[in-house]
């Protein structure tokens, strides 16, 4: 084991020990009820990938450029988790037990998925510089809102009060669907990589699990939620995170996922099931608007 490897492997059971818990559930469910058992998702937090990923295949399999661009600008994403983290946590999510429980996690799990993906570009020579080398942002009027700093969101989201939660679990649903489908994307790029476009997705199918669970219910059972969420899948950019790359880059990414025959379909698929999500069937097509190249 590498002494990169060995750093690793200590920190992540490290941090495994310090988010392996589940406060009460807050909306009165037991897990014999059917809930997503969050308890249960922070004690099987999967870490470092390393020790799993054929590296050497990867490398003989040869990648494109295509795949590689893909590959940096899916693990800047990914990379991205903290700062989002910090917009949804000056809000009053930050005071909802089951959600920020869950959070942890899922943060924890998405710093080792960008981990996976350095393996992988280290292993075709890449020297791990930001998916970004040139081009400026894009400036849409729309996406000022997207830029704000955590002064202004924590102003906003006292106003929004609580039912904001459902806003922040439902847009972090339609982003884990745009990455998936951006990884089997990925997939059909480089046919070496299918095994952690495997691995990737279905440790996403988790997160989308009890993103889902929580959407629903939480949509379900409030107007102002369903409000407050149509407002924020309107306004959003994505995918998450997007907002900070360029121009070239985030065109890069909408051509190359959802340009072909193949990813207009899985467009629409996402597109049906934010629309089938209560309250969000009039704003479920500005997500195709935002992301058609």
């Amino acid at each position: 084991m590498t002494r990169r490897s060995a750093h690793h492997e200590s920190s992540a059971e490290f941090v495994a020990e310090e988010i392996a818990f589940e406060p009460p559930l807050t909306d009165g469910r037991s897990l014999e009820d059917g809930g997503f058992d969050v308890r249960e998702f922070a004690r099987t937090a999967r870490a470092s990938h390393r020790g799993q990923l054929d590296l050497d295949q990867i490398s003989e399999s040869g990648l494109t450029d295509d795949a590689i661009r893909l590959l940096r600008l899916l693990r800047d994403l990914e990379r991205s988790t903290m700062q989002r983290m910090r917009n949804v946590l000056v809000t009053a999510t930050h005071k909802d037990a089951r959600v920020t429980a869950f959070l942890s996690t899922w943060a924890f799990e998405k710093y080792w998925l960008a981990d996976a993906l350095d393996a992988v570009l280290e292993a075709t020579g890449d020297d791990l510089h930001s998916s970004a080398p040139a081009g400026g942002l894009r400036t849409v009027v729309l996406e000022r809102r997207e830029r704000r700093g955590a002064v202004a969101r924590a102003i906003q989201g006292n106003i929004d009060g609580p039912q904001i939660v459902a806003a922040h679990v439902t847009t972090g649903l339609i982003d884990e669907w745009i990455t998936q489908a951006a990884y089997r994307r990925l997939g059909e790029l480089a046919k070496g990589l299918h095994s952690i476009v495997a691995l990737i997705n279905g440790i996403k199918d988790r997160h989308i699990a009890f993103l889902s669970e929580e959407a629903k219910r939480r949509l379900a059972s409030s107007a102002r939620a369903r409000k407050l969420a149509a407002r924020e899948v309107k306004h959003a950019v994505w995918p998450i995170g997007a907002v900070e790359h360029s121009d070239d880059d985030r065109t890069f990414f909408d051509e190359t996922v959802f340009g072909t025959d193949n990813g207009r379909a899985e467009l629409g698929r996402i597109e049906e099931l934010v629309r089938a999500l209560p309250g969000l069937a009039p704003v479920a097509s500005t997500i195709s608007a935002r992301l058609i190249p």
